[in-house]
């Protein structure tokens, strides 16, 4: 979504979808576009997914390859708009049903990055208190809200970091970059490429 409902629009603006960063444009908050998704044309050619510089999808900047089976892991090759590699995201599968899988990002030149669902970051007591505000917090909703079934209340909040530096965290469809040195391209194909 470009903007939200405001002053003088009843309905949001939805725009050309692209990943977007938020800015302030006048009085207003915006969110503007920064990559843009290519044509599911390429896709079904190559199996890669594209992201482009510009909206016509002229200039490459980068390409998310298919993912590459190693073991139980998935790898995901990300390339510039020349075709050097900029790293590579790694899917590695839960250890049980009820877990989510972890992610890893390599960089090269940097440390490895890893995503971890915010309760693996907690401490047992941290993830005890943050599960019963769920559950509290889920059947209240589930009571307010008439849902039977209370709706998904899976938290999908992801929190990437190398060692003890905070690099990146994920919310759904809504990162927030905290390490200056992190290629935003990665970030990018982290979020094309989905919690899944």
């Amino acid at each position: 979504m470009e903007r939200d409902v405001g002053a003088g629009r009843k309905r949001p603006v939805i725009g050309q979808n692209a990943v977007r960063v938020p800015r302030i444009e006048g009085q207003e908050r915006i969110n503007a576009p920064c990559a843009f998704f290519g044509s599911g044309a390429a896709r079904a050619l190559t199996g890669a997914r594209f992201l482009y510089e510009d909206e016509h999808a002229q200039r490459l900047l980068c390409s998310i390859g298919e993912p590459q089976s190693a073991g139980e892991e998935r790898h995901y090759l990300v390339q510039d708009g020349q075709g050097r590699d900029i790293g590579v995201i790694r899917r590695i599968p839960p250890v049980n049903e009820l877990a989510r899988p972890t992610w890893r990002i390599e960089q090269p030149g940097h440390p490895e990055i890893t995503g971890l669902n915010k309760w693996a970051t907690l401490n047992p007591l941290g993830v005890a208190a943050h599960a019963a505000g769920k559950v509290l917090g889920g059947l209240a909703m589930a009571v307010f809200m008439s849902e039977p079934d209370g709706g998904d209340q899976r938290d999908r909040t992801l929190r990437w970091s190398a060692g003890r530096e905070k690099v990146m965290e994920s919310d759904d469809y809504t990162f927030t970059i905290m390490a200056p040195w992190l290629d935003r391209r990665l970030a990018f194909a982290v979020a094309v490429i989905g919690d899944r």
